[in-house]
């Protein structure tokens, strides 16, 4: 984070002085790190069935999710397809949401999770800090959303995975690419 600094009565203040203690700091309680990412389009990729699958993103502002996706610290969130990347040390929302369709017929189940420095599928859904339901949407889509706040050091990340109980489609449809998504912002120091 930013150093404090204090100016004793009559001291100058340099243009540089003033960016690094005021203008920064300032722009960093209005516009924290933030990045939200949509989900990539995979629909010609079916998923196996009882299996975790970790989440493939579009960077921000490509893809289908493109209006519904950013990240104001110019890349640096979103350097991974996977992942979500904390540029700072701090606390961080993190929201989540997914849709998914059944590759055929029905589907009755299907869970997603979020988790800190895990890449595998399995790693992720095992030992999640964050794991959600999705619920019918129609016969053949389960949509569900989840969110929490975690403490996060500077280069940490966040990963998102589902298993469903039969074969899935992931960002079958325009909408299930912007629904689909993982969000974190910096919302204060670490605790």
């Amino acid at each position: 984070m930013t150093d404090i600094k204090t100016w004793a009565d009559g001291e100058k203040i340099t243009p540089a002085e003033m960016k690094k203690y005021v203008s920064d700091a300032l722009r960093g309680f209005l516009e924290p790190p933030a990045c939200r990412r949509t989900v990539a389009n995979q629909a010609s990729e079916q998923k196996s069935a009882d299996t975790w699958h970790p989440v493939s993103f579009d960077k921000p502002g490509s893809g289908t999710g493109a209006g519904h996706s950013y990240d104001n610290t110019d890349g640096r969130m979103s350097d991974d397809p996977f992942k979500v990347r904390a540029p700072i040390a701090g606390l961080y929302e993190v929201s989540a949401g997914l849709v998914l369709r059944s590759a055929s017929g029905s589907l009755t189940y299907a869970v997603a999770s979020v988790n800190r420095n895990q890449s595998s599928g399995d790693a992720i859904g095992s030992t999640a800090f964050l794991r959600f339901g999705l619920g019918r949407a129609t016969g053949v889509e389960k949509v569900g959303c989840g969110t929490a706040t975690i403490t996060l050091n500077a280069g940490q990340w966040v990963s998102m995975a589902f298993k469903a109980e039969s074969p899935v489609l992931v960002g079958s449809g325009a909408y299930a690419q912007f629904l689909s998504h993982l969000e974190i912002r910096w919302v204060g120091v670490k605790p």
